[in-house]
């Protein structure tokens, strides 16, 4: 009994090194060029190209416009873990009198929904409007 649980706790930490391995050789940035004014959690931000980052968790993101004039961070909470591809990654905004809310998205990540929004149905329909994500290679610094 006992051999099985070391067994079992090697393989899962064998199983989380090389997925920390895998993911420190290919860096890459996210970002996504919104074409509308938007919320996030109440913080209103401008059309514009901005990267997202997570920071110390998966469903803790940045958002920061590549002018660096804007910034707001923003918990989203997890819905599944199944990634998206990078073709098919994507924010999801619902629209509400002409306005723009940041609902949440689907990435490398799985599908994520901001805290705020989760109360809401997802949006359908004229209601919904999907913004593409893009990834490039992080520079070093």
């Amino acid at each position: 009994m006992t051999t099985k649980r070391i067994c079992l706790l090697v393989a899962l930490s064998l199983s989380v090194l090389v997925t920390l391995a895998a993911a420190a050789q290919t860096p890459k940035t996210a970002h996504a060029t919104i074409p509308f004014e938007f919320c996030v959690e109440g913080n209103s931000l401008p059309a514009g190209d901005y990267i997202i980052q997570h920071v110390d968790s998966t469903s803790y993101l940045l958002f920061r416009s590549t002018d660096g004039k804007s910034i707001t961070a923003v918990f989203a909470l997890p819905m599944d873990d199944d990634p998206a591809t990078e073709p098919n990654s994507k924010l999801i905004f619902r629209v509400e009198n002409g306005r723009h809310y940041l609902y949440g998205g689907w990435g490398p990540f799985g599908r994520r929904v901001v805290a705020v929004e989760s109360a809401w149905p997802a949006p359908s329909g004229a209601a919904r409007v999907e913004v593409p994500i893009t990834f490039t290679k992080a520079s070093r610094q």
